[in-house]
C-alpha cells in the first residue's frame, strides 16, 4: 500500500477512535434510521443487497465509516453490536479475494453486523418502488459524512466496501 494511503488509514484510524466521532456517526446512523422507518420499506432477509456480484450492484462508503466499522468489529473476534467490547457473535476472515460475491460479514444469507454496517447498507432495500428515496436519503446522509470530513480535517475518500475494507485490513495488520 502507498505511504500516502498509509499515512490516512492511519487519521481515519485515530479518528475513529474519538469519542465525538463515534458519537456523530452513531447520531447519524440513528437519525437515518428514523427517516428510512418513516418509509416503511420492507426487508424480508433475503440476503439480496449484501451478495453485490449476482444483483449487480455495489455498495460504496466513506473510509471513515470503514475505520470506525473496523473500531467495532474484528475480523475473526467476538463483538458485541452495541458496544466497543468483542463478546457475543464470532465474524468470519475476510476473505483473500475482496470482490467476492457476498459481503464478508454476510453469514447464512444475514448481516452479522447489521448494527454497526455502513450508510449505504442501512439505505439499501431490494423492494421495488423504493429506488427514488434510497437515492435522496444517500446523497443527504452522505453530504452529513462529508461535512464531518471538512469539520473535522479529516482527508475524504469514497470507495467501495469490499475493496476499502481489504485496504483497511493490510493497514491495520502492518500497524499491529
Amino acid at each position: 500500500m502507498p505511504d500516502d494511503l498509509t499515512s490516512q488509514w492511519a487519521i481515519w484510524h485515530d479518528a475513529a477512535r474519538r469519542v465525538e466521532i463515534d458519537e456523530a456517526i452513531r447520531n447519524l446512523y440513528a437519525e437515518l434510521a428514523a427517516a428510512v422507518a418513516e418509509r416503511r420499506p420492507v426487508c424480508n432477509a433475503s440476503g439480496r443487497c449484501c451478495k453485490f456480484e449476482t444483483y449487480g450492484h455495489r455498495l460504496y462508503v466513506t473510509t471513515l465509516e470503514i475505520a470506525w466499522f473496523l473500531q467495532r468489529v474484528k475480523p475473526g473476534k467476538p463483538v458485541h453490536p452495541e458496544s466497543n467490547e468483542r463478546q457475543g457473535i464470532s465474524l468470519q476472515q475476510l476473505s483473500e479475494s475482496p470482490l467476492q460475491d457476498a459481503c464478508s460479514y454476510q453469514i447464512d444469507g444475514l448481516c452479522s453486523v447489521h448494527t454497526v454496517r455502513p450508510l449505504g447498507c442501512r439505505v439499501y432495500f431490494c423492494e421495488e418502488g423504493t429506488e427514488s428515496w434510497q437515492q435522496d436519503q444517500t446523497e443527504l446522509f452522505l453530504d452529513r459524512l462529508k461535512q464531518l470530513h471538512i469539520d473535522e480535517g479529516l482527508p475524504y475518500q469514497y470507495m467501495e466496501w469490499r475493496a476499502g475494507l481489504a485496504e483497511a485490513s493490510q493497514f491495520l495488520d502492518a500497524s499491529e
